[in-house]
């Protein structure tokens, strides 16, 4: 049972320039479709989808939730239960992982917005 397609017969030339043609077919390639299905589309009012990979969004969600995890887990470690602070240069190693920590965040969060 396989898929039955139109024949299409009838093609319509668009000239365009080098990097006109590498555009349209990153894009096209982003939608998973052809060149010549990608332009069809557009041309016919259809709104192409992109093929955004949503698990590798979701993995960078969940990674910026471990990272918050960690830092709420270093802010602990950065006043001990019994409320004493720690050595003068692990104080210091462990505030400098802690502010690492913050922008590996601030930067998952800006590539997701993107997407």
């Amino acid at each position: 049972m396989g898929s039955q397609t139109r024949v299409r017969q009838k093609p319509i030339k668009v000239w365009v320039d080098e990097g006109e043609k590498l555009s349209i077919e990153s894009n096209a390639k982003a939608c998973n479709m052809s060149s010549s299905a990608f332009l069809r589309n557009l041309g016919l009012g259809y709104e192409p989808k992109s093929m955004l990979d949503y698990a590798a969004v979701g993995d960078l969600m969940k990674l910026n939730g471990d990272l918050g995890r960690l830092g709420g887990l270093l802010k602990m470690a950065l006043t001990n239960s019994e409320g004493q602070r720690g050595e003068v240069a692990e104080m210091i190693e462990l505030s400098a992982l802690l502010s690492r920590i913050e922008k590996l965040r601030s930067e998952i969060r800006d590539k997701v917005q993107v997407i």
